[in-house]
């Protein structure tokens, strides 16, 4: 398992470029964005759900691609259904799909610890770290559902740029695995 995920390091490397993306638009462009929310979140969640799926396909991690399940079923949801659903039940959506792959990649995070016993591998704690925070996220956005579109978009641009900071950390660690595990891992 270590293997294939050091080998697709830059999986993991393009969902938190992803989410750095998104979250630096809501921050340069609030009101664009604000404009372009459903539409964005919508490709955002499909984009992650697709990196993640590929992720978790290629090392046959459960998790990842549950996760990937999750964020492509979110996203057409988003983009396909009605724009008066879409925008009633955004803020619910964005706080299911937060809790959701916040709960899978702690839970990921908890596997991956178990599996790397005996192993020195190193950053697998981001992952979990990660997961928390979006657990957090998802309950606060639960809990402020009516929240103006202004702040959401505020609120989503720092959640984004911190989970993709996290990712991005957590992709270069399991690419420093290779000399760590010792093992003949072949670059892509």
């Amino acid at each position: 398992m270590f293997d294939e995920l050091v080998n697709r390091w830059w999986i993991v490397a393009a969902r938190g470029i992803v989410s750095v993306a998104f979250g630096v638009a809501a921050f340069v462009a609030p009101q664009q964005t604000l404009g372009w929310l459903v539409s964005l979140f919508g490709l955002f969640a499909l984009a992650d759900g697709l990196f993640t799926m590929g992720a978790g396909l290629s090392v046959s991690w459960l998790t990842l691609f549950l996760e990937g399940f999750v964020g492509i079923a979110v996203g057409l949801v988003t983009l396909f259904a009605p724009q008066s659903f879409t925008e009633q039940w955004l803020v619910v959506n964005i706080a299911g799909y937060a809790v959701l792959t916040g709960a899978i990649e702690l839970a990921g995070a908890m596997s991956l610890k178990q599996r790397a016993r005996g192993s020195m591998v190193q950053g697998d704690w981001l992952l979990g770290v990660n997961g928390v925070i979006s657990l957090l996220f998802g309950v606060a956005l639960f809990f402020n559902s009516g929240m103006a579109h202004a702040t959401l978009i505020m609120w989503l641009g720092a959640f984004a740029l911190i989970s993709g900071a996290l990712l991005l950390a957590f992709a270069f660690n399991v690419k420093g695995w290779r000399a760590v595990l010792g093992s003949p891992v072949v670059a892509l």
